[in-house]
């Protein structure tokens, strides 16, 4: 037992001397972040300028906007959520369809939103300036898709409600 004891604290006084610290693989004593902990299935890294001139770019593509972390720094509250700051840009709300095309300026994506439990399916769809198809997201989480880069693009929400009725498009935006 003795022994044991005398070797654990001779690689503690090792691990010391070396410099290393039993944080080092992981988040700081100051809250910073590692790279492998910002970028996970659930979130990523933009540099703040590049966020501020670009957004996320294909980082976002078909991420939830309210849950998906977008860190711009290394500390670990400092992201955000791309709904965040997100604005209805295209809406349609009559008897039969309801149907948003919701933004973030900040993160620069889009996606579809509907405000109706009663629908076959709701889509987003992307495309480039030149009217050339970039993207359709078709994969929902409660009433609203996941997202889509948007920066220097174009996007539209759809909705198909249930029923013998038509689907119905928001304008581009």
């Amino acid at each position: 037992m003795k022994r044991m004891i005398t070797a654990l604290a001779l690689l503690a006084a090792l691990v010391v001397s070396a410099g290393l610290h039993p944080s080092a693989a992981g988040a700081n004593t100051r809250g910073q972040l590692t790279m492998a902990e910002m970028i996970t299935e659930n979130s990523t890294y933009i540099p703040e300028a590049t966020l501020l001139n670009s957004g996320c770019g294909s980082a976002c593509d078909f991420k939830d906007p309210a849950t998906f972390r977008v860190y711009y720094n290394t500390c670990t509250g400092c992201y955000y959520h791309c709904v965040d700051d997100a604005d209805d840009k295209r809406t349609i709300m009559d008897a039969v369809a309801s149907i948003i095309l919701r933004y973030s300026e900040r993160c620069r994506t889009a996606w579809a939103k509907t405000t109706y439990s009663n629908v076959s399916y709701i889509k987003a769809e992307s495309r480039y300036l030149n009217g050339t198809h970039r993207a359709t997201v078709t994969e929902y989480v409660g009433n609203y898709t996941v997202m889509m880069d948007d920066a220097d693009l174009q996007a539209r929400a759809c909705v198909q409600p249930s029923g013998p009725y038509s689907l119905t498009c928001t304008g581009w935006y």
